[in-house]
C-alpha cells in the first residue's frame, strides 16, 4: 500500500527529466485496460499469429501481471506462440520466469526450444550474478491529492525491486530486510521512493537514498517524465531512477 507522505531533504543531489513521448493518456492513476487486453488476446485469440503477437507485446511492458500469462502460454499447441512467448519472458526483467521456461525445457519443436533454452540460460546468467549492493525498498509515498491510489504505488515498487535484482542487486521490500549489519558482505541501503503528480499530467518519481540499518540520510534523486499513462511512465522512470542512484551513490549494477 501507499505510505504517508515524509519530508524530503531540500537539497537534492542530482535531477533527471525525463520526457517520455507514448500514446495514449489516461489520467495517472488510471487502471491501464492493455494488460488485461492483451491477456485475454493471449488466451483466447482464434489466429496464432495474433496470439504470438500479444506474447511479444506483453514481454515489452515489464508487468508484474504479465508472467503468470506467459508462463501458461507455454503451453499452447502451436509452436510459433511458444517461440514468442520464451522470447518473451526475459523481457520481464523477472527472475520468476526461470522457473516457467525451466519446466518447459523439453519442448520437441526445435524453435520454442531454442528460445526456452536461450531464456534459461540468460535468467541462469542473471541469478547465479554475485551480489554488489543491498537495496531494501520502503513502501512508496503518495502525497499528491488527490492520491495517486494503492495500485499504482505498488506497482512502482514491484518495479523498483524487479529492476535493481536484475541489475545485481540484492533487493526486496524492507519489511524482508536483516535489521542487524552484517560484518561482512555488500553495502546496504534503504530506498524510500516517492510519486507524485506534476504539472501538465506529469509523473514525478523520486527516492530518498539512506544507509541500512542506522538509516543516515546520503541525499535524494528524482526523474520526471509526461506524455503517457501512468504506467507507461513507471516503466520509463525506474530504470532511469535506478540508474541516476547508482551514479549518485556509487553502487556497482549492471545496466
Amino acid at each position: 500500500m501507499c505510505a504517508h507522505p515524509l519530508a524530503l531533504p531540500a537539497r537534492t543531489l542530482r535531477t533527471v527529466a525525463l520526457g517520455a513521448v507514448l500514446l495514449g493518456a489516461p489520467a495517472l492513476g488510471e487502471e491501464d485496460p492493455r494488460l488485461a487486453f492483451l491477456t485475454r488476446q493471449l488466451a483466447i485469440a482464434t489466429d496464432a499469429r495474433v496470439r504470438a503477437q500479444a506474447a511479444l507485446t506483453l514481454g515489452t511492458t515489464e508487468a508484474p501481471g504479465a508472467l503468470g500469462p506467459l508462463c501458461a502460454a507455454l503451453g499452447d499447441p502451436e509452436p510459433l506462440v511458444r517461440t514468442a512467448v520464451a522470447r518473451s519472458l526475459p523481457e520481464l526483467h523477472d527472475l520468476g520466469a526461470l522457473e516457467c521456461l525451466t519446466a518447459h525445457a523439453a519442448d520437441t519443436a526445435p524453435e520454442p526450444q531454442a528460445e526456452i533454452r536461450r531464456g534459461i540460460a540468460l535468467l541462469r546468467k542473471v541469478k547465479e550474478r554475485k551480489t554488489t549492493v543491498d537495496v531494501w525498498v520502503d513502501p512508496v509515498r503518495d502525497p499528491s491529492s488527490p492520491p495517486l491510489g494503492e495500485a499504482l504505488c505498488g506497482e512502482v515498487r514491484t518495479r523498483l525491486v524487479k529492476r535493481l535484482t536484475w541489475s545485481g542487486a540484492r533487493s526486496d521490500a524492507v519489511e524482508s530486510a536483516p535489521r542487524v549489519a552484517a560484518r561482512k558482505g555488500p553495502p546496504a541501503y534503504l530506498l524510500q521512493p516517492t510519486v507524485l503528480r506534476g504539472d501538465g499530467g506529469a509523473l514525478v518519481m523520486a527516492a530518498v537514498c539512506l544507509t541500512w540499518p542506522s538509516k543516515q540520510i546520503l541525499g535524494e534523486v528524482r526523474v520526471k517524465g509526461s506524455g503517457g499513462t501512468s504506467l507507461d511512465l513507471i516503466r520509463a522512470l525506474v530504470p532511469r531512477l535506478i540508474q541516476d542512484a547508482a551514479s549518485t551513490f556509487e553502487w556497482e549494477l549492471t545496466p
